[in-house]
């Protein structure tokens, strides 16, 4: 247990420890630290996709198309730390890295897996190790020790709610797009 921290993480220690973890298959992730990881996976994708949205609707064509490949690069980046963290995440809960497989499913699949996602991880040892028990910090902690205080559920709904905002900005935008895109290939312009 001494290689793992015993302090709760909060969103940027979460989000540095998946990018340095970013070719660990082995262990446990549990569920705040894989969800942490997830929301500054989505605060970094979804901050370029409204940048995005912004310059082209001011008319910057040409920096919307950089911020594009900005943001696939950035895809790309968090796909093999994304994949090493979720197979983590499969251990906590006692299961084979290869669950994850099964959100390629269409329609049924995603909501099998988020269920699995969602679930409470293993009490004690399981046969991927043992558990990432992080004790939470509180202010009094914080103050005495020099971290930063663990995030309170206030603090996780207010993330959640952002990225959820973030996210329909951007499927709201998708969508216009296609739209206005089929409507004009058919001539209606």
């Amino acid at each position: 247990m001494a290689s793992v921290n015993v302090y709760d993480l909060n969103y940027t220690d979460a989000f540095v420890l998946g990018i340095k973890n970013y070719a660990n298959f082995k262990g446990r992730a549990s569920r705040s630290e894989y969800w942490r990881f997830i929301a500054g996976v989505m605060m970094v994708q979804g901050t370029l996709g409204i940048v995005a949205i912004l310059c082209n609707g001011v008319g910057l064509y040409n920096f919307e198309s950089i911020i594009d490949t900005i943001n696939l690069l950035v895809t790309l980046f968090f796909l093999i730390p994304n994949i090493a963290i979720t197979t983590r995440r499969m251990h906590d809960i006692g299961r084979s890295g290869w669950t994850q497989l099964i959100s390629f499913i269409p329609i049924i699949g995603f909501f099998i897996f988020l269920t699995y996602e969602l679930k409470r991880g293993d009490e004690g040892e399981n046969s991927y190790g043992e558990r990432t028990a992080y004790v939470p910090v509180t202010a009094v902690m914080s103050n005495s020790i020099g971290l930063e205080e663990t995030p309170s559920r206030r603090q996780d709904w207010i993330m959640g709610i952002t990225i959820f905002i973030i996210q329909s900005i951007i499927f709201g935008n998708t969508i216009g797009d296609i739209l206005w895109y089929g409507i004009n290939a058919n001539g209606y312009i």
